[in-house]
């Protein structure tokens, strides 16, 4: 059985899913427990800056390819494959990012009381997003992805999402 877990989910897609399942389990507590909320935050978080180092350690620097390369069929009828892969400069800033999510989590401790779950949630999906920006190789996904990192800073305010939608679409009839 494990052994089939291992062939489904590498290092690259595990990190992946760490800030994904610590971001859905807070929304099945009350409100009112905030501590459970911020608990499971900042544990998911250090769960993914700790995940498994096995890309920081088996990276070879000598070469400029991508590493630790997955492809996994997204949309088979239009040919889109979700490929994740690492090189120097990527590696670097996941490791930033995971290093980051953790800190922000705690500086936003004491003032977490009215709005703690969906503060705990938009920053374990800015991490997943900003973690797969750095490992996506897809074209097409790697356009999406950072305007969807934009989206989750601009909520809260209608005119805002308004603009960052205009924004996403102004960029994309650009290039």
């Amino acid at each position: 059985m494990l052994e089939h877990f291992y062939e489904c989910y590498s290092d690259l897609s595990g990190l992946i899913l760490c800030p994904v399942l610590g971001s859905i389990t807070p929304l099945f507590i009350p409100n009112s427990r905030i501590r459970p909320i911020r608990l499971i935050g900042l544990c998911a978080s250090l769960i993914t800056f700790l995940y498994p180092p096995v890309p920081r350690i088996q990276f070879d620097p000598s070469t400029a390819k991508s590493q630790f390369v997955e492809s996994l069929r997204w949309l088979p009828y239009e040919n889109i494959h979700f490929y994740l892969g690492i090189d120097g400069i990527s590696l670097f800033f996941v490791i930033l990012n995971t290093f980051l999510i953790p800190i922000c989590i705690l500086v936003g401790w004491s003032s977490m009381r009215s709005y703690g779950k969906e503060y705990i949630t938009a920053s374990l999906i800015r991490e997943f997003l900003m973690i797969t920006v750095f490992c996506i190789l897809d074209p097409l996904l790697f356009y999406v992805l950072p305007e969807s990192v934009l989206i989750l800073m601009l909520c809260g305010a209608e005119h805002l999402l308004f603009t960052g939608r205009k924004l996403f679409l102004c960029r994309g009839l650009m290039k």
